[in-house]
Parts: C-alpha cells; sequence; structure tokens
C-alpha cells in the first residue's frame, strides 16, 4: 500500500441484481449500483483457454483475452500476461494458486519469476498462477503521455494553492490522452472478473488466492464477487476493506491514508526502530536516538522530503534500519534541540506513483475534494509532524481524475466465505498497518489474523519462517488451526 485516493462520486441509490452467467456464483447487490448496473460476474463472456507454453525454466507463459467492458461481453477486448509454475506432484494436485503482488501496478507475473521461492512448501500440490491486473505490466499497460517511464512526479509543494491542484490533475489528463477508453475499465473489480473468467477455462471449480498489499485488495474484491469460487484465501499486509473504498461514516471526506491510519502507523514502527537502536551499545544515535532523530528531520530545513523519504524506504525493511541510524546520526549534531517540535516543510514529501498505480488507486477509492484534502493536510501535520502532510498528500493525483470505472466494486465485503480467510500483518508495518488487518478481517465473514513481530511492510519485507509455515499449511488444510503471534526471521 503498499503501500495507495480519489474522485468525488456520486452514488446511485438504486441496487439492482446482477445476472452472473457462467460463474456459478449467486447475484448480489451492486454496491456501487448506476443505470445499467455492472455485472458482478463475467456476464456471459467467453471463457479463454489458455495455451500455455514454456518460458524459461519450470515457468510456463500464455496470454490471456477477456472483455475489455463486462457490460459489452461481446464487445472489444484486451489480451492480460499469466504465467504458472505447474505442480509438481500432477497426483496429488488441489488446485490453482494466484498471487498478487500488490501495487496496485506491480507486475505480477515477473514478480513470481523472482519470488517464487516463497512458495517452495506448495509447488507440489498447487500450480502457482500470477496475472498481471489489466493496466499492468504486459497486460494493456497505462499510457499518461507526455511522462515516460514507469513514474509519475507528484505535484510539488503544500497543498492549498491553485498552482498544486493544478499540477495534481496533469497526470490524469494525460493518462485518458495516452490510455483513451480503456482507462474506464481499469477497476480491481474487472480484474478479478478477469481472473474467475481465467477460472473458467482452466476448468477449476475454485482458486486459492494469496495477496501481498494492494493484492489483499484484490483478493478480498474477487472474494466478495465470487465468494462460491474462493477455497482459501491469505491476505499478507492488509488494507482496510472500507478505508480502501469509501471510508467509514463520517470518514469519506478524509484522505484514504488518513482513513487508513497510516501516520500513525509509520511514527509508531519509527519510534519502534528508534528505541531498539536505542538500547543497543552501538547505535550511533546513542541514548536518545528519538530526541536526535527528530532534530535531524527539523534541521533538514529544504530537504526534509527527501529525508523523509529516505526514513519510509528504510521502514519497509529492517534490513535497511542500520543505514538509516548512520545517515540519521550525520545530520544529527549540527541540528538545534528541537523539543520534540517539527516545523511544517515549505516541500513535504509527495511519493511519485507509475501510471497503473495511479489509474487502478484513483478509480478503486472514493476521494474527497481538493478542499477536504486541504483541510486534511493541515490537521495531519499537526498531529504528525514529521509525516503527515505526506500522507494527506500521497492521492492529490486522484482529486478529479477524469476516469472512473462505473463496474468497480465498494462493498460489502461480508459475503460467506468456504473457510475464514488468513491475514498475516507485521506489528509495525508503516504502511498498512496492523489495526487494517484487523479491521480488515471483522469486514470480512470470517478471518483469522497472524502478526509477525516485525518491522517491515508485508513478509516480503519482514520474512518469518513461522508465518511461512502458517500460510503454507493454511492454504494446504484452509481448516488447519493457525498460530496467533510469529517472531520475525525464524
Amino acid at each position: 500500500m503498499m503501500s495507495q485516493v480519489r474522485s468525488r462520486v456520486v452514488l446511485a441509490a438504486a441496487v439492482l441484481l446482477a445476472v452472473v452467467a457462467c460463474s456459478g456464483t449467486p447475484s448480489r447487490p451492486a454496491a456501487d449500483g448506476a443505470p445499467g448496473a455492472p455485472p458482478l460476474g463475467t456476464n456471459g463472456a467467453q471463457a479463454p483457454a489458455p495455451a500455455w507454453e514454456a518460458c524459461g525454466g519450470a515457468f510456463q507463459c500464455a496470454t490471456v483475452t477477456v472483455p475489455l467492458d463486462y457490460r459489452q461481453p461481446s464487445g472489444g477486448t484486451i489480451d492480460l500476461a499469466a504465467t504458472r509454475l505447474p505442480a509438481t506432484d500432477r497426483a496429488a494436485r488441489i488446485g490453482t494458486l494466484v498471487v498478487n503482488y500488490g501495487g496496485p501496478g506491480t507486475p505480477a507475473t515477473s514478480s513470481l519469476r523472482r519470488l517464487a521461492g516463497r512458495f517452495d512448501g506448495l509447488r507440489a500440490r498447487f500450480d502457482i498462477v500470477a496475472v498481471d491486473p489489466r493496466g499492468t505490466g504486459s497486460s494493456a499497460p497505462v499510457a499518461c503521455a507526455p511522462f515516460g517511464g514507469d513514474r509519475v512526479p507528484a505535484p510539488v509543494g503544500l497543498a492549498r494553492t491553485p498552482a498544486f491542484w493544478a499540477s495534481a490533475a496533469e497526470p490524469g489528463r494525460a493518462c485518458l490522452a495516452g490510455t483513451g477508453e480503456r482507462l474506464r475499465h481499469l477497476s480491481t473489480a474487472n480484474a478479478a472478473r478477469d481472473l474467475d473468467l481465467l477460472r473458467q477455462g482452466l476448468g477449476e471449480d475454485m482458486l486459492s488466492l494469496y495477496g501481498y498489499s494492494y493484492g489483499t485488495y484484490s483478493a478480498a474484491t474477487y472474494a466478495n464477487l465470487f465468494p462460491g469460487r474462493t477455497r482459501a484465501m491469505v491476505l499478507d499486509g492488509s488494507l482496510d476493506l472500507v478505508a480502501n473504498a469509501t471510508g467509514a461514516p463520517d470518514t469519506e471526506r478524509v484522505p484514504v491514508d488518513v482513513r487508513a491510519g497510516v501516520s500513525a502507523a509509520w511514527e509508531e514502527a519509527f519510534g519502534v526502530a528508534l528505541d531498539r537502536c536505542a538500547a543497543t551499545p552501538t547505535c550511533p544515535l546513542g541514548p536518545d536516538a528519538r530526541a536526535r532523530a527528530t532534530d535531524a528531520v527539523a534541521a533538514a530545513g529544504p530537504s526534509s522530503a527527501e529525508l523523509v523519504a529516505r526514513i519510509d524506504r528504510a521502514l519497509q525493511t529492517e534490513g535497511r534500519l542500520p543505514g538509516l541510524m548512520r545517515t540519521l546520526a550525520v545530520r544529527a549534531p549540527s541540528a538545534p534541540p528541537s523539543g520534540g517540535r517539527v516545523p511544517l516543510p515549505e516541500v513535504p514529501w509527495a511519493p511519485e506513483h507509475s501510471p497503473s498505480y495511479l489509474a487502478i488507486q484513483c478509480t478503486d477509492s472514493v476521494t474527497p475534494s481538493s478542499a477536504d484534502m486541504d483541510a486534511a493536510v493541515v490537521a495531519e501535520q499537526a498531529a504528525h509532524p514529521i509525516v503527515g502532510a505526506s500522507t494527506a498528500l500521497n492521492h492529490a493525483m486522484c482529486v478529479d481524475w477524469p476516469a472512473i470505472d462505473p463496474d468497480r466494486y465498494l462493498g460489502p465485503w461480508n459475503a460467506p466465505l468456504p473457510a475464514p480467510a488468513l491475514l498475516v500483518n507485521s506489528r509495525y508495518d508503516p504502511t498498512t498497518p496492523l489495526v487494517d488487518a484487523r479491521a480488515a478481517a471483522s469486514q470480512l465473514s470470517a478471518g483469522h489474523v497472524l502478526v509477525v513481530d516485525a518491522i517491515g511492510h508485508t513478509t516480503l519485507d519482514a520474512p518469518s519462517r513461522c508465518a511461512a509455515d502458517a500460510y503454507t499449511a493454511y492454504l494446504l488444510d484452509p481448516g488447519s488451526a493457525m498460530p496467533d503471534q510469529c517472531p520475525a526471521g525464524v
């Protein structure tokens, strides 16, 4: 969310039942009903038959053709890239495990090639499949002319100025110009429909799902659109599903990361990292690590945004923390005593995002207006001096996003599932806080939270052998008893 807000949207009050053809899933009320309510299933679209071909080592690759618009399932199509690791014990094969590596916008196929070892305990029993979600990687990727490369620059400066908001709106216009009509069909809900169409093409009755970070939102969306087709689901670094979609009542006018409590989680992770350093005799910051780190940020002046960005990168994985402590120690000696106060930075850190991140995130979530976001910047900065403004501005480019998918899914999230979900979360995750995993578990029909006692974002950056054993046992048998807590690393 990983690390991850939105355009004002008027939700119609009418709720219609959609006809779900070829999916075997009962119709459920449309959460974002509108004239010509969106299909909650695949709406009779023809299921693809993937032609898997060897593409290096044990991997197989295929192109999967799906409808661009599930309201017109026989209309235009797009091609999705898929990669598979076939089960090595075909006689004992359980089924297909689909993995989503988050972002949104992270290509899943290349990630599976790099990270397949995480699922060594499952290779015998599952075909492990990754699909680049529509708009990402090699699946009809978003193009945002004239922005080249894979990053869209963030608007510079503080909010509350016309120039800032004009700058924030530029990527949306550029993405619409470069991507065209496809930009209106890139919701996670449509990616979930693509996945169920692939399930049909594979001849599978049910899928097992593993999602990292934003991939947890993807998995939960599939599970609620197709609950009868969801065998098991692991959410690793989970988003608060309601916060990411609409916000709980009375929070709809608050930016999504503020709704999710990211500033408080970030501060907690940073504080714990500093305390752990201070407790060691070799800590570069000494026993007063918290005070010296605050002084370093306060003294950074115009470069404070760069320093906050570096802190954020380090908090994603514990392996980067020793280097961060050395950096802070170098900056701290000349810093004036802050007394715990950090001045409002002239140019707060505002994260850049990929075009596909924006295209998916800005349509998936209801975004407050620029005026509401301005107010959130002031409030967050007062409550969380180091990172509050950055949290509030993380999705400034989603304000007035020009292409919202009418078929997105905004809840409810409690469709009955065959097995409770397993939610794995670091205790000190600065991007997808533990409180969000607990919230998601309560929003789903059933879920068990497993806490990894570590700093870091998902088990990719806070690995735990105990957690790996737990999710392996769960996916092999979703009825397995699960631990409540795991140490980091072991």
